[in-house]
């Protein structure tokens, strides 16, 4: 049996047009303001496509809606539409009203993507200030990028696509580009932010600095009124260690205005590198109180005084507090400060509303504990840590809960805890764990158990460098010293050039065998890669002392002793000058060792194999 399908009511057939009549609205009213006029002739024809019953119930319907398309269509190919001067393929427009479509039902990333293809593939101006736009509103850093470039390369003077090409490579770094556009700026729109591309440029090499530094100095002359040029001229000579240049160009930007946060601020950094806190305390003490109820100067302030007064500084923070009531940075810089003052009742308030407000909740747990323990409250400093699962605090939070346990004779219940969470499903920090349940056995003399930890979690992360190492560190202490070189030079094959793997075999060959000259290369080699490292020179120092160099082990000793006061360098030059004969020194060495560790094992090793005294 054949089944005839009955015609449709023609008031249905007409609701259903006119649906989809209203469906495409929004986007073609978007074409059409882009200047794609063409929109509203593809927008019907798609609408018939969809609505291809009315074509056969309503033939008048059907011959009405296509005669604008093919008005539209005279005389072009049929994959092409002219648009005011221009012709686009329907690909272009079809992709355009997808794009509209998709931000009318908040798919950002389709009308994103299909704007970005299509200002790439036409280079019109209006798609691509539509690109441009969607990808700021959507903060795609990249796509903003690479559309206001383009945007601007259709048309250079354009002020909005060079502002806002000038700040996307600021943000991506692009500094001389950045600078360059900003030149740009400087001469059609009389502005632009020379200061923020210096501030960004400080730590960069010193090629860039100083073309950036003779650029500035040149468009000082061409613009000597420009404050923001001052600043960054400022910026830069103070990062080259130029001080008394770099004052004298903040205080010419400060003289252009004399109320410039950027000028008086960098003012004061100045000041301050140069030693002269007070009077930098003073620059930016007047500017905040000419701006009380600027809350950016005065975190800003806030923060600067934290580095030297601390008391000033939770002055601000609480002004800020009142001011900001539910800022939770404000608050949790309080709360740290007031913590570091030990004012902790304070402290404990202002952790305790952050966890309610839910704000820096880990964070606030975490200094919670840390004030219980050191008041001698074990409970609750492990209630605070405990609540900790994940993020930055948390294998430091199960280190402190270890560490209370320990020193209340719990050692058992320490490292159960530690096997606790290394069971905890899915776990990310499973190595750290690791690494912590090592060390706690290590310090308990239990190195067997010891490596077998550390054994145990190569075969779950076998590249684990860190691991490698410890392990290697443990092997020495049990003077396995072929085991010790084997898991070195792992660490070394991972990673070429890892100074302390390199440092550590050579140190460990230099002390535990006879392959002095192989010693001093792995050493060398340390050092060519962080010179002042002082562990490095020590190792240098040592083996200069094996060799029988003691000129040039005490001169590496003495560099390494002067950069970083330590007992174990303490040892190793004191036993240099006993067997240089300059046995005073020796023991005014050693002695300043032993205030530094009263109970080093290597002084005292050193004093007795050399049957020295100290008296």
């Amino acid at each position: 049996m054949i089944f005839t399908a009955k015609p449709l009511p023609p008031t249905l057939v007409s609701s259903a047009f006119n649906t989809a009549r209203k469906t495409i609205h929004k986007a073609t009213k978007r074409c059409l303001q882009l200047g794609l006029q063409a929109g509203l002739p593809l927008a019907a024809a798609i609408t018939m496509q969809s609505c291809s019953t009315t074509s056969q119930q309503n033939p008048n319907a059907t011959q009405n809606s296509e005669a604008p398309a093919a008005q539209a269509s005279t005389n072009k190919p049929a994959n092409v539409i002219k648009v005011i001067d221009r012709s686009f393929s329907i690909e272009t427009l079809y992709a355009l009203m997808v794009a509209e479509f998709a931000i009318d039902r908040k798919r950002y990333d389709i009308a994103l993507g299909n704007y970005v293809q299509q200002a790439v593939n036409t280079e019109e101006l209006n798609i691509t200030v539509r690109a441009t736009q969607i990808a700021r509103i959507l903060k795609a850093r990249q796509a903003t990028l690479e559309m206001s470039q383009l945007w601007l390369s259709i048309n250079p003077a354009s002020e909005d696509a060079m502002m806002i090409a000038a700040n996307e490579l600021i943000e991506a770094n692009q500094l001389l580009k950045a600078f360059e556009v900003s030149k740009s700026l400087k001469s059609t729109l009389g502005k632009a932010s020379f200061d923020t591309i210096a501030m960004q440029a400080e730590s960069s090499d010193a090629k860039t600095v100083n073309y950036l530094i003779e650029e500035l100095q040149e468009l000082s002359t061409l613009y000597p009124k420009d404050a923001s040029i001052w600043v960054g001229l400022s910026v830069l000579l103070q990062s080259e260690g130029q001080l008394e240049q770099a004052l004298n160009a903040a205080e010419q930007a400060k003289l252009l205005d004399d109320d410039s946060i950027q000028s008086v601020f960098q003012e004061a950094r100045v000041l301050q590198q140069m030693g002269k806190q007070d009077l930098a305390r003073e620059r930016l003490q007047n500017l905040v109180n000419a701006h009380p109820l600027n809350t950016s100067l005065r975190v800003r302030y806030a923060r600067v005084i934290s580095r030297y007064d601390l008391d000033e500084s939770a002055v601000q923070f609480g002004i800020l507090h009142k001011q900001l009531p539910g800022d939770g940075e404000i608050l949790y810089s309080l709360a740290l400060i007031e913590k570091n003052r030990g004012l902790f009742d304070r402290a404990i308030q202002h952790f305790n509303e952050l966890i309610s407000n839910g704000q820096h909740i880990d964070s606030a747990h975490f200094h919670l504990g840390d004030i219980y323990q050191k008041t001698k409250v074990p409970e609750k400093a492990i209630k605070h840590f405990g609540e900790i699962k994940t993020g930055q605090h948390y294998i430091a939070a199960v280190a402190k809960m270890t560490e209370i346990l320990i020193s209340e004779n719990n050692r058992e219940q320490a490292l159960a805890l530690i096997k606790q969470e290394m069971q905890r499903p899915n776990t990310s920090n499973l190595e750290k764990l690791y690494m912590l349940e090592a060390d706690t056995l290590s310090r308990a003399g239990q190195m067997s158990a010891a490596e077998s930890s550390l054994s145990q979690g190569l075969k779950t992360f076998p590249n684990s460098t860190t691991l490698l190492y410890s392990r290697a560190m443990l092997y020495v202490r049990l003077d396995y010293i072929s085991a010790a070189e084997q898991d070195l030079k792992r660490v070394i094959e991972i990673t070429p050039k890892n100074a302390a793997a390199l440092n550590a075999l050579g140190y460990t060959l230099a002390d535990r065998t006879d392959r002095l000259d192989e010693a001093r290369s792995y050493i060398e080699q340390a050092y060519a890669l962080t010179p002042n490292d002082p562990a490095v020179l020590d190792s240098l120092g040592w083996v200069a002392f094996r060799q029988g160099n003691f000129e040039d082990s005490i001169e590496k000793l003495n560099r390494a002793i002067a950069a970083m006061p330590d007992h174990e360098i303490a040892a190793h030059l004191g036993e240099v000058l006993w067997v240089s004969g300059r046995q005073r020194e020796a023991i005014t060495i050693w002695k300043d060792g032993l205030k530094l560790n009263p109970n080093s094992k290597i002084i005292h090793q050193a004093i007795h194999r050399l049957e020295a005294k100290l008296d």
